[in-house]
């Protein structure tokens, strides 16, 4: 779709505004927006701290390594930047791990009024499941005991009994189950009759009143259920036994101390993957310099060629350099043993098919 010509020029007006920063100071600091930990990039984008320290280290590490020509002078620089890159990887962890220690036992808190919120806002759903995790926490059952108390404040009105079927579904999702689950509750004959319907109530179940005074009985009726209900959650929750949230609680700080998150899990693959370079570029340094690493052959291990055999440290050290040819191996003498010919495999004839369709 073409813009008007005034769109357009409103348009090139606006991007002379958002042209990013332009001086070389803040060209830096966007530069490094996005740097986060240093771990899984190459180096291109270090904080300005980072970047002395690599110089000093690679400085020091130049003196005491002697490099012989540009390629091993690279080496070192290298493994003065993995060096930190690494130190900076442990640092990053020790400080996570202190992080979610700090912080462990108000998540541990907050996840668990999570849930009981979750578990109410599903009562209408799942009554039966809501119900029942409600009353696995003293939250949960504490605000089961509040619900009640709402319901019996709106049949306690004075001015007027305030109770209809969305009260009589919530009391029956409170006590974990539906109301049409049921073919008759009590409540549902009682709420009948606060509106009027003494169908479900027996002749001497206010019998003898007026309607206006047997529908007060009937919600009298429904209050003292309540009322019994509240008294059954009290008892619950003051018989409850917290021992087991409380050493899940106190254990939370030990559990912090290994994140299984997906950032966590990148962060460890950063930092075995940082080490694994440092080594590296070790090595290729000593090749560079024309070293070979003084490191004794353990016989019981093999390397990644699948030998076993011990290599020498120079060309003079003849007692370390082994012929495998020359090593005469000691066996028994394996005993020749004649194998009898197999029998010939003996086919069935073929049946002839087209003629058994004959028949």
């Amino acid at each position: 779709m073409a813009c008007s010509p005034a769109q357009m020029l409103a348009n090139q007006k606006n991007a002379q505004k958002s042209t990013g920063p332009r001086t070389t100071q803040g060209k830096a600091v966007s530069r490094a927006n996005g740097y986060k930990h240093g771990l899984a990039g190459t180096g291109v984008v270090v904080p300005h701290e980072d970047a002395q320290e690599i110089a000093q280290r690679a400085e020091t590490l130049e003196a005491e390594m002697a490099p012989r020509n540009d390629l091993a002078r690279g080496l070192v620089f290298r493994i003065a930047f993995l060096m930190l890159k690494l130190e900076r990887s442990a640092e990053h962890e020790a400080k996570a791990i202190a992080y979610r220690m700090r912080r462990a036992e108000a998540k541990f808190d907050d996840a668990r009024l999570a849930e009981v919120e979750e578990a109410y806002d599903w009562l209408n759903g799942q009554p039966a499941t809501s119900a029942r995790r409600l009353r696995q926490s003293p939250e949960g059952i504490e605000k089961l005991i509040a619900t009640m108390h709402d319901l019996k404040a709106d049949l306690s009105r004075r001015d007027r009994v305030y109770w209809d079927w969305r009260h009589c579904d919530r009391f029956h999702h409170l006590m974990g189950v539906r109301r049409n689950e049921v073919p008759y509750t009590r409540s549902r004959g009682l709420t009948d009759a606060i509106a009027g319907n003494f169908e479900w109530l027996g002749a001497d179940e206010g019998g003898g009143l007026s309607v206006g005074d047997r529908q007060i009985w009937a919600a009298e009726q429904m209050i003292a259920i309540l009322d019994n209900q509240i008294r059954t959650l009290h008892e619950l929750r003051a018989n409850f036994d917290t021992s087991a949230i409380d050493l899940d609680r106190s254990e939370a700080p030990t559990r912090a101390l290994f994140d299984a998150s997906q950032e966590a899990i990148l962060a460890r693959k950063y930092e075995a993957a940082t080490e694994r370079g440092l080594y590296r570029a070790i090595r290729e340094f000593h090749a560079a310099q024309g070293l070979t690493p003084q490191v004794e052959p353990d016989p019981n291990l093999e390397d990644e060629m699948g030998s076993s055999w011990p290599v020498a440290n120079s060309e003079s050290d003849e007692s370390m350099k082994v012929d495998p040819i020359a090593i005469e191996v000691a066996a028994d003498p394996v005993p020749e043993v004649e194998i009898a010919p197999e029998p010939p495999i003996q086919r069935r004839p073929r049946l002839d098919r087209r003629a058994n369709r004959r028949r």
